[in-house]
């Protein structure tokens, strides 16, 4: 199969992509068991789990409460439930964990089971920047009695990874890989298979090539800053012209001439 005339522009883009980039990440987890079960594998330190069932983007909750979409929903072997969620900022971590969680056990029990029968949740952020600044790989949380130094077992674990981390060990190499924008730096087979489908294959470029072009209207419609002003920088810093990336964002040269001048690009 041939690529089907590829935007250059998208495809250029494309390559700069890795797995903290939302959508990119998205698409390569929807593709790849193997890849997600690598991931839920070493964040969890669970070396024999399976993932029987994932998907991306699931949404939760109750109505006439707030609903969350969670980055990654996992179910293993033993029907434990893992909330993984790929983080590119810091804002409020600690209410959006609890609160998943929250969504996570309250689901967890079918009617008429009895408390005892209540599997493992996780929730998992996976922060693109150190949590507490200490240099460990993850920093995770348990319910704990201050006075009587006594954890309470609730089958409920929240676990925050460290995306700077570069330990000589899994979560190092994950890290490592999830920065990656060669995927032959890559050390994990199955992320460089997954990621080298959207990147090198035709099938997945064109693929990819048709979500930027949604992304793009999208940005048009609904705004997505964040992720758009990350954009802009990278591909500013590979010598883009600002009407090149205008085009891309959905803004014109004078706003994209603007933002650079802001932010002393």
């Amino acid at each position: 199969m041939t690529i089907n005339n590829p935007n250059e522009t998208y495809y250029f883009l494309i390559q700069q992509f890795t797995l903290f980039s939302d959508f990119f990440m998205h698409a390569v987890f929807s593709h790849s068991r193997k890849a997600v079960q690598l991931l839920a594998r070493i964040v969890t330190g669970k070396k024999d789990l399976i993932v029987v069932e994932w998907g991306l983007e699931v949404k939760k909750g109750f109505p006439f409460f707030r609903n969350d979409r969670y980055d990654l929903f996992i179910i293993d072997q033993y029907g434990n439930v893992y909330n993984i969620e790929i983080e590119n900022t810091l804002r409020s971590l600690g209410k959006r964990a609890f609160h998943n969680m929250c969504l996570l056990g309250s689901q967890s029990l079918k009617p008429g089971e009895e408390h005892k029968a209540l599997r493992e949740n996780w929730v998992v952020f996976l922060t693109k920047k150190d949590f507490l600044n200490q240099n460990e790989p993850f920093y995770s949380y348990e319910w704990f009695n201050r006075k009587w130094k006594r954890i309470l077992h609730t089958k409920a674990h929240i676990c925050f990874v460290n995306g700077e981390y570069r330990g000589d060990d899994a979560i190092g190499r994950l890290m490592h890989d999830f920065r990656c924008t060669n995927l032959d730096d890559m050390f994990y087979d199955e992320l460089r298979e997954a990621v080298s489908y959207f990147k090198k294959e035709p099938e997945g470029v064109n693929a990819m090539c048709e979500i930027m072009k949604e992304f793009e209207r999208k940005s048009k419609n609904e705004g997505r800053v964040e992720e758009r002003e990350t954009i802009m920088r990278k591909l500013y810093a590979k010598g883009m012209d600002c009407p090149t990336i205008a085009e891309v964002t959905g803004q014109t040269s004078a706003q994209v001439e603007a933002f650079l001048k802001r932010n002393s690009l």
